[in-house]
């Protein structure tokens, strides 16, 4: 099958915006790079009309919030997670909002979208701690049966670790979700092969650097502390009770070289799962919908979201 026009002329943008070098910078280029840019990435409500929208505070204590997007005053009977990508080190902007806003509203589910805090100065650790909140929260309004969990790149990988943390902690009445839909997750390599296939698909991938993969973000994410091994390599984690999978790879990404790994991870634990395979784009290529080949991968994610 071959691409379109548009999907190859973004590529070759990506490419010429040097998008791919802030992500081969060393620890702290990287991070003081991104600190900067997230001085504009501040929870805040909309005050636009497209919603009816709401914080939810999910720690009073240390300010950490949940926005809200609902179509009706009433909640309604399905949610989904929208945890949104960044490596754990880029905050939300104002298009994630509108792109989270956009799947609750054709999907029919109301939207959470957790501001959870940042590997920039926080460990991972604190980071699951907030998200699981956020759930344990939507448990208390929805039926786990009518939640979903939507995760691109490192939110991706949340969506998975989250029903991994699930299972780690055992707390009671903490059932799993109904549907998980992860596009281009992370999983920081933990065999030399996962290195290596990074290493092979590097000159594909026009948006992130294997570096940035193999040797920087999880200094980054687990800050010298006892991490557990899920919560970095998510392909280790205990996929037990897993709900429906979905996983969007492009084949001219590193993180592809993950594929063949979750795919063995849900055989070991008999997960149902479809892994969405697409030759020849870009990383998270579901989330822009300039060309035809995000809007349909879109179109199908809303599709599974509103089944």
């Amino acid at each position: 099958m071959s691409n379109s026009i548009r999907s190859r002329l973004l590529g070759g943008i990506f490419k010429l915006s040097g998008y791919k070098k802030v992500f081969a910078k060393p620890e702290e280029e990287l991070l003081e790079s991104f600190r900067k840019e997230n001085e504009k990435c501040v929870f805040k409500l909309p005050t636009d009309k497209n919603a009816i929208y709401s914080d939810v505070v999910i720690n009073e204590e240390k300010d950490h919030h949940c926005l809200r997007m609902q179509k009706e005053e009433k909640p309604s009977e399905k949610a989904v997670l929208f945890l949104c990508g960044g490596g754990f080190v880029r905050g939300i902007n104002d298009h994630a909002v509108k792109s989270a806003r956009n799947y609750g509203e054709k999907s029919g589910r109301d939207v959470w979208l957790p501001y959870y805090p940042l590997c920039i100065d926080n460990c991972v650790t604190e980071t699951y701690t907030m998200v699981y909140q956020t759930y344990k929260e939507m448990l208390k309004i929805y039926k786990p049966e009518n939640i979903a969990f939507l995760g691109f790149s490192s939110g991706g990988a949340m969506a998975i670790g989250l029903c991994c943390h699930i299972n780690a902690l055992k707390e009671p009445n903490v059932s799993m979700p109904n549907l998980i839909i992860a596009v281009s997750p992370g999983s920081i390599p933990y065999y030399e092969e996962e290195k290596k296939k990074m290493e092979e698909l590097n000159d594909l991938d026009v948006m992130l650097d294997k570096n940035f993969m193999v040797d920087t973000v999880k200094k980054i994410m687990v800050k010298d502390q006892d991490v557990p091994d899920y919560l970095v390599h998510t392909i280790l984690g205990d996929f037990t009770n897993f709900p429906m999978t979905h996983i969007y790879y492009a084949t001219h990404e590193i993180l592809y070289a993950e594929a063949e790994y979750f795919e063995k991870a849900f055989k070991k634990y008999n997960v149902q799962y479809q892994m969405h395979i697409r030759e020849g784009l870009f990383h998270c290529y579901p989330s822009i919908t300039f060309y035809p080949e995000g809007r349909e991968a879109e179109e199908e994610i809303i599709g599974y979201l509103s089944n």
